[in-house]
């Protein structure tokens, strides 16, 4: 009787520990207005009920007031900057930023109590609302050593996002490499609290040929990326990061 009262207690204070776990993941860039459209999604797929909240962050680390609409075209921010959601097993949730302001970016932060799955879209739109261009990109955790390749060539872009999600000041070592491994400039960037930078390579490394390398990144605590790639027509694609070893 008594060991069964002990593995009682022993799947009981499991059961808890489990139900208290919390998870959290980042969407690095979210870009809203004068054309650009985020999309979000999540979905359940664990065997229990999941909730939580989406947190939109603007570059200086405010909250990024914006609205948002989930499938059914209901308003699931208000104009705040936190959108709550509740998925029983199997539910899938779509949230899509509403163009009714300029331009403005920063990043998200997703929090649940549980194994949450989601993929944001980026998307261009012409003065019609037809699709330009679109690509989408996986949740993030924070890293502290990552790398995005770079394709300058015949007139294309290569830019990153960074969010910093910690509450402390981040100074981020950006080293260019060729495709020989070898570098040929680096820069640091100060990244304040919670705060969020979108840069091209040429922005960050001014007067650089074109190239073929990468871009490797790091710091002392770990930040979130995502990389984009455009063309002349200004056609993108996503690019996540790659991890590098210390």
């Amino acid at each position: 009787m008594k060991r069964v009262l002990l593995s009682l207690a022993f799947m009981f204070a499991m059961s808890a520990a489990a139900s208290a776990q919390s998870f959290t993941y980042y969407f690095p860039q979210v870009a809203v207005g004068a054309g650009w459209r985020t999309t979000i999604f999540l979905s359940n797929a664990t065997a229990g009920p999941a909730s939580g909240t989406v947190t939109l962050t603007a570059n200086d680390g405010s909250p990024f007031w914006t609205n948002w609409l989930d499938e059914n075209g209901t308003n699931a921010t208000n104009g705040n900057n936190v959108i709550p959601f509740s998925l029983a097993s199997g539910e899938s949730r779509r949230f899509v930023s509403v163009d009714d302001h300029p331009l403005v970016a920063g990043y998200a932060m997703v929090s649940a109590n549980a194994s949450v799955l989601g993929t944001a879209m980026f998307s261009l739109l012409d003065g019609g609302g037809n699709i330009m261009a679109e690509a989408g990109v996986p949740m993030a955790i924070p890293l502290g050593k990552q790398a995005v390749f770079v394709d300058t060539t015949n007139g294309f872009r290569t830019g990153v996002a960074i969010a910093n999600p910690n509450a402390s000041d981040l100074v981020v070592h950006f080293e260019l490499l060729n495709d020989a491994g070898q570098m040929i400039t680096s820069t640091i960037q100060t990244l304040g609290p919670l705060t969020h930078i979108s840069l091209f390579t040429d922005e960050l490394f001014p007067g650089q040929p074109p190239m073929v390398g990468r871009l490797q990144y790091w710091c002392m605590n770990p930040m979130v990326s995502v990389a984009l790639r455009f063309s002349p027509t200004v056609q993108f694609t996503t690019m996540p990061p790659i991890a590098v070893a210390n």
